[in-house]
């Protein structure tokens, strides 16, 4: 793991939606991009895309779930790899079932890798950069942030959860020097998953009715870069043709 004196941005939860669409973003403005994942082969098709094109990262197999594992690699990539500029947790699979449906299993594994995870994840992200008293610190929402809806019970609480999270990091030590918000994500994301679980709503849409990926890890590139005397605690990002 090298980051050849480069920025060191670091992406919990890359797939082929917005976690990679992050993760090329900031590759892009030439920062060595680490990403988190569990699937190691799919992480370094990811890192082998960004290389192919000029950038360079590197993929970390982490369950994000547990709190030794979370800790170890940001103490890893810190000691191995440099200080860390920017920190994204995106990691939280949407999970829809109707209420009296869900087990308390599932309902924790859904709060565990969408909410637990991201208070660990964030803990420990502050945890080295309070040090140098810089640093960002991102996390991804969802329109169940701000609105429980059917069947929607577990994600919601996981990501109000995160929402609280963020808010209440950014208040502690955004006086500190780190800039915390939250990205809401209110509409369907244009990626291949979407079009395979949600057909007819894709086939509803106007052109560009759905979130481009690139267009949304925009605003996360964004986001780091403002002056600290106009931070942006949160962000909502939709499409012009969503209702809200």
């Amino acid at each position: 793991m090298t980051a050849n004196d480069k920025p060191i941005t670091v992406v919990a939860g890359v797939g082929e939606g917005v976690g990679g669409g992050i993760a090329r973003r900031f590759a892009k403005a030439g920062h060595h991009v680490i990403m988190l994942a569990r699937s190691e082969d799919k992480l370094q098709g990811y890192a082998e895309e960004i290389r192919s094109n000029g950038g360079t990262a590197t993929g970390m197999k982490v369950d994000l779930r547990s709190e030794q594992e979370v800790i170890e690699a940001l103490n890893r990539i810190e000691k191995d790899a440099g200080p860390v500029s920017v920190a994204v947790y995106n990691a939280g699979a949407q999970h829809r079932k109707p209420l009296l449906d869900i087990t308390g299993d599932q309902f924790e594994k859904v709060w565990r890798l969408g909410c637990f995870g991201a208070f660990v994840f964030g803990r420990e992200s502050i945890r080295h950069m309070v040090t140098r008293r810089s640093g960002t610190l991102l996390f991804t929402g969802a329109t169940s942030a701000l609105r429980g809806g059917p069947h929607f019970a577990a994600f919601a609480s996981a990501k109000f959860g995160v929402r609280a999270i963020s808010q209440s990091m950014a208040r502690e030590f955004g006086p500190q020097g780190i800039h915390v918000a939250t990205v809401i994500i209110d509409g369907a994301v244009d990626m291949p998953a979407i079009h395979k679980m949600m057909p007819d709503l894709v086939k509803s849409l106007p052109p560009d009715g759905m979130l481009k990926t690139d267009a949304v890890a925009e605003a996360y590139f964004q986001l780091s870069q403002q002056h600290r005397s106009a931070w942006t605690l949160e962000l909502d990002v939709r499409p012009y043709s969503e209702k809200f």
